[in-house]
This record gives structure tokens, C-alpha cells and sequence, in this order.
């Protein structure tokens, strides 16, 4: 299936303003995370001492998040503007040992998500209750984030025309 450049550059448009959005939720992730260690309501529990290094952990790992997304943004952008970048760009994307790749570690990681699931919740039940908890709840989540992610794009690539 060809696409036509108009295609390909709306992909693009909509790839950028998911990008934009995820940009969004990041900052806005770490002002409140700023916001609750100032006021000093950041549930972590412990002395300040512990306060200030999860605020600041977790602010390190937004701000590389935020990082890798402008990274993206900047080079949706550049494609958008050149045709030799719109062409890179969609080599890389189209290069078939990154998609059989790409393919085999998502394999690979839904399969060790059951056994890396087990090994986490014994470990953090020998630290205690609510670290045991707060796995098992983390593991909850990204589980259903990886099924509703599935489900959407099952139901895409089913179309209107199979419904």
C-alpha cells in the first residue's frame, strides 16, 4: 500500500500533536511534583531528606522524558519542513530489521511480564505491606494500559469496512 506525501505529512501532524500533548503532561507532571515538595505534602513519607530525593528523582526522570519528547517534536518538525528529513525519516521508520525487532522485544517483554510480576511482588513484600501494594498496583495498571493499548489498535486495524 502507497502512501501519498499528503498522507504521510498528516501522519506526521497527528504524531506531532500526540507528541505535543505528551509534552504537556510531562511539565505539567513536574510543576506538581515541584509544587507538592515545596509545600513540603509529597507523600513520601519520611524526613525532608527523603522528600527531596524522590522530588528529585522523579523530577530527573520526567525531565529526560521531557527530553527524548522535544527530541521527537524537533524531528516530526524537521520532516515536515524538508523533504530529504520527511524521506529520512521515513526510512528509519520503515527499515525492516528495526520492525522485526521492534516486534520480537514486545514479544519477548509480554511474555516476561507474568514471571518479572511474580519476582517483584515476593521482593516487595519482604520490604513490606504497602511497597508490596504499591508493585502490585503499578503492575495492575501497566497491565491494562498494555491491553487497552491493544485494544485500540486492534479495533483500528480492523477498519470500518470488517465491523
Amino acid at each position: 500500500m502507497k502512501k501519498t506525501v499528503e498522507t504521510l505529512c498528516a501522519d506526521i501532524h497527528l504524531r506531532l500533536r500526540r507528541e505535543r500533548i505528551s509534552l504537556g503532561i510531562i511539565l505539567g507532571a513536574m510543576v506538581i511534583i515541584v509544587v507538592m515538595a515545596v509545600a513540603n505534602i509529597l507523600p513520601a513519607g519520611g524526613s525532608d531528606f527523603v522528600t527531596s530525593f524522590v522530588a528529585g528523582f522523579l523530577i530527573g526522570l520526567l525531565a529526560f522524558a521531557a527530553g527524548f519528547t522535544v527530541k521527537q517534536i524537533r524531528k516530526l518538525r524537521g520532516a515536515l519542513a524538508d523533504d530529504a528529513a520527511l524521506r529520512a525519516l521515513l526510512a528509519t521508520e520503515n527499515d525492516e530489521l528495526e520492525a522485526y525487532l521492534a516486534r520480537e522485544v514486545a514479544r519477548t517483554f509480554v511474555h516476561l511480564i507474568p514471571p518479572l510480576s511474580a519476582v517483584i511482588v515476593v521482593i516487595t513484600a519482604l520490604v513490606g505491606r504497602e511497597a508490596m501494594l504499591s508493585a502490585v498496583g503499578t503492575l495492575l495498571f501497566l497491565c491494562t494500559a498494555l491491553l487497552v493499548v491493544r485494544f485500540v489498535y486492534k479495533r483500528r486495524l480492523m477498519g470500518p469496512e470488517t465491523e
